[in-house]
Parts: structure tokens; sequence; C-alpha cells
């Protein structure tokens, strides 16, 4: 018997299903597959076999995956080599992999070798029960051994990439006003119109994936007598309320009078054109909103919409209130995400400086004497102490 090279399909089948008993969402799933795919690769392109992995194999394929290698059958020197200019003929180095990417391919592998050091291989404890990606939390020399001289060897946390805080992108009120009005059937407007409205996500209706959000709703999720609707949460599928307004509902009747018709499925939003009659998938509605963005001039995607809406919740109603329209199973994660984001506070607090520093300014005295901000007595009086200590007698 030859020696198989990278991830044997057994112990890859054997992963994804212990990822399914976990409860693991297909998404995840899928993510995880493709970026074993691609490891597998890496590993077959150097012929080592998964029982030869070592931790400096590992920061290798992270070093490069970070640097926008991709494992294709070719080394990482001709796929740098095939990246030139066409209008100055220079080579250039692939483009790099953000870090929020670059820290998911190192969960992946984590996960994918905690799987194997847990489980026997073969019959056999898989490299002795000790997985070549390293925890975060793991102690030791930062060097191969005592004393230096060695090459560092970093730690997973380490190895993870600093990944930006990007503050979430929304859409301004009078761009979504113009987005409805230009919506070419009445299907887009009450979709502009629950997304903007609610803060729901747009979803999809999937054989891999199921249904869930907006797309994934049927025509039984319509609650007319409460005015609400009810859609099914990514991952675990835990169905959620969330009220409409009448103005949506205008709209809705419209599109169920005249556009939808009576297909075969119970999907609440079909296809026109050539997917006619068929729930409509996440990949057209984006066509159709990019398509739609276009004519108006401006960049938009379906998530930003959650975003408009729940900043707006978390500045004006709270992040409780927030949670609850959103859906977070976490109140951390509102927070997280969006209590950062209070937009109208900032303002009134840089307000507040320049009217305290040009009060000073004009009149030559900071208010309450020698300080720009309205402290309270204990604090003025404990910032006198500090600025005008007094003298120490010497001791005779």
């Amino acid at each position: 018997m030859g020696v198989v090279f990278g991830i044997s399909a057994v112990v890859l089948n054997g992963f994804l299903e212990d990822l399914v008993g976990r409860g693991r969402g297909s998404y995840t799933i899928r993510s995880y597959r493709l970026g074993l795919i691609d490891f597998d690769r890496w590993l077959v392109e150097r012929e080592l076999t998964l029982a030869s992995v070592m931790r400096r194999d590992i920061e290798d394929y992270i070093d490069g995956f970070a640097h926008g290698y991709c494992s294709s059958g070719r080394p990482p020197h001709a796929q740098r080599d095939e990246l030139i200019e066409l209008r100055s003929g220079r080579r250039r180095r692939p483009p790099g992999r953000a870090a929020r990417t670059v820290n998911h391919r190192l969960s992946v592998l984590g996960s994918f070798f905690d799987f194997l050091s847990d489980h026997d291989v073969n019959g056999r404890p898989w490299h002795g029960g000790v997985s070549p990606v390293p925890r975060a939390s793991e102690a030791g020399p930062r060097h191969g051994r005592p004393g230096g001289g060695d090459a560092p060897v970093r730690r997973r946390a380490e190895l993870r990439r600093r990944e930006p805080r990007k503050l979430p992108r929304d859409v301004d009120p009078a761009v979504v006003g113009r987005l409805i009005d230009a919506a070419g059937s009445w299907r887009d407007r009450s979709l502009l119109l629950l997304l903007s409205r609610t803060g729901a996500r747009i979803g999809d209706w999937s054989a891999e994936h199921g249904r869930h959000g907006v797309l994934g709703m049927t025509l039984a999720d319509f609650d007319r007598r409460t005015s609400t609707i009810m859609v099914r949460l990514k991952g675990a599928r835990d169905e959620h309320r969330v009220p409409v307004t009448e103005q949506f509902w205008v709209a809705f009747d419209r599109y169920l009078a005249e556009e939808r018709g009576d297909p075969a499925t119970e999907a609440a939003w079909v296809g026109s054109r050539r997917g006619r009659g068929r729930p409509l998938s996440y990949a057209a509605f984006e066509a159709g909103l990019r398509h739609l963005a276009g004519k108006v001039g401006v960049k938009v995607s379906a998530h930003m919409f959650r975003h408009t809406v729940a900043t707006g919740l978390v500045e004006h109603a709270g992040v409780a209130l927030a949670q609850e329209v959103l859906g977070h199973r976490h109140v951390a994660t509102t927070i997280d995400s969006y209590a950062h984001v209070d937009r109208a506070a900032l303002v009134d607090a840089i307000a507040g400086f320049e009217q305290r520093t040009e009060a000073n300014r004009t009149t030559g005295a900071a208010p309450q004497g020698r300080y720009v901000f309205a402290y309270d007595a204990g604090t003025l009086a404990e910032l006198d102490a500090i600025a005008h200590p007094h003298p120490v007698e010497e001791h005779r």
C-alpha cells in the first residue's frame, strides 16, 4: 500500500460528520470543508502525509495563505510568476487576505487537528494526542529550546492576525427612499421595505442550507392580525417574530395580487423571468439589488439595511430593544457590534467641548474658574489641591 499524501476522504468525512453531530450549521460545515480541501492540496503539493504535519508546517501554510497564495496544484513561485501587470509588465505578489479570513482558516485547522488528537486514526492515537496547531493558552518558551538559538515557535494566538475594527456601514434614509421608489416590481419594493424597516437578514431558500431570513419565509409566516412576520434565524433556525408597518402591507398586497401568481412552491418570494415560479434565491436578489443600486447611483448590500436599523435602535431605543428586534441570542453580540456607534452622543460631546472652548476664548476665562469642563465641587477641590499643593515645612 503506497503512502497517502494529504487528507484522506475517510478522515475528512469523519470530521465533517462530527461537526454535524455537534449541531454546526450548513454554512459552517461548508466553509470548513473548503478550507480543509485547500489545506489538503497544499499537503499534496509538498508530498506531506497528515501524520507528518508539524507546527512549522502550519506556520508555513498560514503565512502563505495570508499572502494570498491558493493551493491549485502549482508551487507558490509559479503562482507568483504568473501575476503580471498588463500595462507595466511587472511581476507582483498576490494580494494578501483579510485578517478575519486568515484567522478563520487557523480556526479550521485548530478544530480539525483537535478532532484528530481526540480520536483514533487507523486504529491508533494520532500524533500521540498532540495537535500541531498550538492552543492560544499554551504556555512554554517562545523558541525551540530554552535559551534560544532556534527559530521562534509561535503559539496560535501569535499566528492570529489583528483584525481592524470597522464601524458597521449603514444606508442614508434618503437613499433608502430612492431605492424603494426606483424598484421595478412590488416584490422588490416589499423586500426593501422589510429589510429597511425590520433589520431582518435577507437569508436564503436553498437546498443545501435550508431556508432562513426574509427569503426563507412562506405565506404562513405573515400575520396580519398582529401585524408581524416570522423569520427563521441563521444557524439554530429559531423562529423570530418581527413587527411590520402598514406601508409594507400595501406593497405586499399588490405583489400577491399582481405578480406572485399561484406557483407550486410554498415560498413567499418567487423569481421572475428565468426563475419564474421558483423560490427567489439570494444570488438572484443580490444581482437585482446591484442593478437597482446602479440605476440610483449608490453602492449598497442587503446587510447594510440591517446595520442601519440596528444603529438607529441602539441610539434611540437602547441595546435591549435592539437585541430583541435583531434576534441576537446574546446581548454581548449587540453591544460588541453596535453599542459603540452612538453618533448622537459623540456629536453632542464634541459640540459641548467646542462651546466651552469658544466661551473661554471670547471671555478670557474658562467656565467655573480655570477649568474647561463643568466638574462637580468635589472634583474641583481635588484638582486645585493637585495644581497648588501646600508647601511642606522643613523639620528643624
